[in-house]
């Protein structure tokens, strides 16, 4: 099972704190693997002036022997340490993927302020921070501080030689500083146009069927061209910069070996080395540019990393209501009385308020329906009662308790709304009735499938309940899903339920079914529904209207019904 992070770790160096023990032995493994590297030099620096000279048979076996025991010893190191690297890797991968899905799922301000495309290309881009964290790069990163000790031991072979690898080194990194910058901009860039492109795909992919219905497929086309274009180009530049600096590590590698033997030569003839020293230093200067090499080709990926991770921390610095739980009243059996006060709401951008100087009292049982044109605010109103929407100003409780202050998961139980646009997943319509309680029994599935007329659905589908329903659930018709939708809000028996256009898809065959069965179920419950229907009056005893954010009516059913008709008998 994945480990979730407490509330107040951080989502990278938590899961990477966790992983310690296996960095240290990574660092471990590295720091043997190199000492096997500086062995393998002296291995040859020994023969070369000792045992050649000397003619030494008996120490060339020992030497060899011990060194095949080091290549041995190397080989299994590095094996462990790639396994380290591998499990470690997986293991953060699964934490902060988990945190990914915790946190998107429970963000309320994340609804309708980023785009689906946008934020799953932010989530795509943990790739690139995974690459970071693959083997070869944590490797490369445990062997840059060799670098430096390598330099110490070609000084201690080779003396003066030691300066020609150390002048490459300063080179490269002067060079690096120096391209940085514009790689981490082209970068950024990249991810932005990245984002956009994914935007554009996934509006196209949801809106597929509209956009075939209409001549707007070229707009659409266009943004794609643009989008692709535009990252492209500074892809190019990008791969340019990151490529121009490896190809500059790898020609300094080739300088230093030339540099080092022409100056190595010089001084075998001037006496001041030997020719063991000098293969020793050849052999080394190569170690000590390698991971410069590795480094310089993960720079382009360590700024994709980059950005990567900002635009991730951006994600996760969105906190929501739900982020911290410990200051939550936890009342797990709410009664279904509500209470609205000055209630205000203002999306953003907007120029006007969805809710002005909202004050509606509601008593435990009681039915409402919300009326109203396109825009008066009727969904917003259902959205603040059931948590989806936090209200700017006034007070909204349930039982006498503040929403904003009741604990999640107690809100969820007790209320339940069913959105305007029925949304299914992918799954078998039992698993998406089952969205609304995981714990229900296949008898309760049947008994409020019942209610809803989904039985009679399911009897039509060629598995029943565990017909497969693709994404969205599109090869059902509007009113089936949303008899499914109704099903999944009531089957874990709120006591609140919140109702937005139940059945405007429906044939008034099933709506008449639905109105009957649910008029019996709700008895006691409180209901408030936003419907533009005459029909669904019939479940309801009281009449709220509202107008451009504000209640311009509020009255007993009979009562508006009464004055309705006498209005339009005028």
């Amino acid at each position: 099972m994945t480990r979730q992070l407490s509330k107040k770790e951080h989502w990278l160096l938590g899961p990477i704190t966790r992983q310690k023990a296996k960095i240290v032995q990574l660092v471990v493994a590295s720091i043997a693997i190199n000492i096997f590297a500086l062995i393998s030099a002296f291995y040859i620096l020994t023969v070369y002036d000792r045992v050649i000279p000397n003619e030494t048979t008996d120490s060339l076996i020992y030497l060899t022997a011990g060194m095949v025991t080091v290549i041995v010893f190397d080989f299994l190191m590095k094996v462990v340490r790639g396994i380290l690297t591998d499990t470690a890797g997986i293991e953060i991968d699964k934490e902060v993927a988990s945190s990914f899905f915790e946190h998107i799922s429970r963000n309320e301000k994340l609804i309708g302020t980023k785009s689906t495309g946008n934020i799953s290309t932010t989530i795509k881009e943990f790739d690139s921070l995974k690459d970071v964290m693959a083997s070869a790069t944590l490797v490369a990163f445990a062997d840059l501080p060799f670098i430096f000790i390598f330099l110490i031991v070609l000084y201690l072979i080779g003396g003066p030689i030691a300066a020609v690898p150390g002048l490459i080194v300063i080179l490269v990194i002067i060079i690096g500083l120096a391209v940085q910058p514009i790689i981490k901009r082209m970068s950024a860039s990249a991810s932005s146009d990245g984002k956009t492109k994914q935007s554009v795909l996934v509006e196209m992919l949801s809106g597929l069927e509209t956009l075939k219905s209409l001549k707007g497929v070229l707009l659409l086309e266009k943004r794609w061209s643009e989008s692709v274009d535009k990252q492209g180009s500074v892809l190019i530049k990008a791969r340019f910069w990151s490529q121009l600096l490896t190809n500059i590590a790898q020609s300094g590698q080739q300088v230093s070996q030339v540099g080092i033997i022409v100056y190595g030569v010089l001084l075998i003839m001037s006496a001041d080395l030997t020719m063991g020293a000098l293969i020793a230093c050849v052999i080394l200067s190569g170690r000590t540019l390698a991971p410069l090499g590795q480094i310089t080709n993960l720079l382009g990926r360590f700024n994709s990393a980059l950005v990567a991770y900002n635009s991730l921390e951006n994600l996760f610095s969105e906190t929501s209501k739900e982020a911290n739980t410990e200051g939550y009243l936890r009342h797990s059996e709410l009664q279904g009385s509500i209470k609205l006060s000055n209630l205000s709401v203002t999306y953003p951008n907007a120029k006007t308020s969805s809710l002005q100087d909202i004050n509606i009292s509601v008593e435990s049982g009681e039915k409402i329906a919300l009326l109203g044109r396109i825009g008066s605010g009727k969904t917003t109103l259902l959205r603040v009662i059931s948590g989806l929407t936090e209200n700017d100003s006034g007070l909204a409780q349930i039982s006498d308790v503040d929403i904003n202050h009741l604990h999640p998961d107690d809100l969820r139980d007790n209320v339940s709304i069913c959105l305007q646009t029925p949304f299914l997943f992918s799954g078998t319509v039992k698993e998406n009735i089952l969205f609304g309680n995981p714990s229900a029994t296949d008898e309760q599935i049947l008994k409020y499938s019942k209610i809803t007329g989904v039985d009679l659905i399911a009897n039509n589908l060629p598995d029943g309940f565990s017909t497969a329903l693709n994404e969205r659930g599109e090869q059902l018709s509007g009113g089936q899903r949303q008899a499914i939708t109704i099903t999944r809000s009531i089957i874990n028996e709120p006591k609140i339920l919140l109702l937005d256009e139940p059945t405007s898809s429906m044939d008034s065959q099933t709506e008449q079914l639905v109105i009957k069965n649910l008029k019996k179920w709700m008895k006691n419950r409180t209901l408030i529904m936003a419907t533009h229907r005459g029909q669904l009056l019939e479940l309801v005893d009281r009449v709220i209207v509202l107008d451009s954010g504000r209640i311009v009516a509020d009255d007993k059913k009979e009562k508006f019904v009464e004055r309705s008709s006498g209005n339009n008998g005028q």
